[in-house]
């Protein structure tokens, strides 16, 4: 070490609140860079999508090939951005392949079936290292138990849940893994029974596809406000566009097949998501937040309705 003060010129100091920002700024001046080198798809809407995700220093950059993967680190490097070797990972994204639904981005898994079940394990883990409290009986409040369920377990549970695209019984599915949880909470065990009801209406929850569903709906509407050139809005506009070829077989379930059928529900209702259109008509009322809030609701009742005999 050296003796006295010395004098550095290359990165920002750790520690203050302004450094961040420094950071920040410094990267968006190499990312314009980047841009400039990394080739787009040559079909016109896609040409549009961004070149890299950021959140902070966590970029993912999207090439067409590995080669362009390279002259972003070079590109990088002119910068003394070094890139950390050991934290990169390369995913090659195809309609073919499987590999990139494991890759994690900001703590969620890409694959929402891969996420559901890692989000299952982590959770069952933290209720595992609070099985003292759930054993105590009446030595502890069942409020404070819930409380503690809520904040340690079930907030593992449901992270980033309002991005998931789930068929009916991957929904039915996590309903039970839910209700199995509850019920270690309580201590209620075999040769005890207890009616699903009952359950939710002595813990004070509701189906977990519920609480999936309003932040499926609360981070749509908090989307579709922002600006139209966040990549989020630019990747919805990009699958509601009409050019392409259709692939054969059944068609997968993504975000906004759910949200159509979130709102094929509802009563007396004009309101789809099949096509740009609907996109826009939507987000006219999400910028109304009282509005918005009000659809939500609906569709939340709706769900929450008994199926019809008919």
């Amino acid at each position: 070490m050296a003796d006295g003060p010395f004098v550095s010129n290359i990165g920002t100091p750790q520690g203050d609140s302004l450094s961040p920002v420094l950071f920040s700024v410094y990267l968006e001046n190499a990312l314009k860079e980047v841009r400039t080198i990394l080739p787009r798809p040559t079909n016109k809407l896609e040409k549009t999508l961004p070149t890299e995700i950021a959140y902070a220093d966590d970029v993912d950059f999207v090439g067409l090939n590995f080669v362009d993967t390279e002259e972003v680190q070079n590109t990088l490097h002119k910068y003394n951005l070094l890139v950390n070797i050991d934290k990169t990972e390369f995913t090659t994204l195809s309609r073919a392949g499987t590999e990139y639904k494991n890759t994690k981005k900001v703590g969620t898994l890409i694959g929402d079936e891969e996420d559901v079940e890692r989000r299952k394990r982590l959770s069952n883990a933290a209720l595992t290292k609070l099985l003292n409290v759930w054993i105590k009986g009446d030595k502890i409040k069942r409020k404070t138990k819930l409380k503690l369920y809520r904040s340690l377990v079930k907030s593992i549970l449901v992270y980033n849940c309002g991005t998931w695209a789930l068929t009916k019984s991957e929904e039915e599915k996590l309903n039970a893994f839910h209700r199995k949880q509850l019920r270690k909470v309580l201590n209620i065990k075999y040769p005890v029974k207890i009616t699903n009801s009952s359950l939710y209406n002595k813990c004070e929850e509701h189906p977990l596809s519920i609480y999936i569903l309003e932040n499926r709906w609360r981070l749509f509407g908090h989307i579709l406000r922002r600006n139209i050139e966040i990549p989020a809005n630019k990747s919805m506009n990009s699958y509601f566009a009409t050019h392409g070829k259709k692939f054969r077989g059944r068609p997968l379930t993504t975000l906004p097949v759910v949200l159509n059928k979130d709102l094929s529900r509802l009563q007396e209702n004009t309101l789809q998501l099949t096509t740009r259109e609907d996109l826009e008509h939507l987000r006219c009322i999400a910028r109304n937040r009282q509005q918005w809030r009000e659809l939500s609701t609906r569709i939340r009742k709706a769900a929450e309705a008994p199926p019809s005999d008919d």
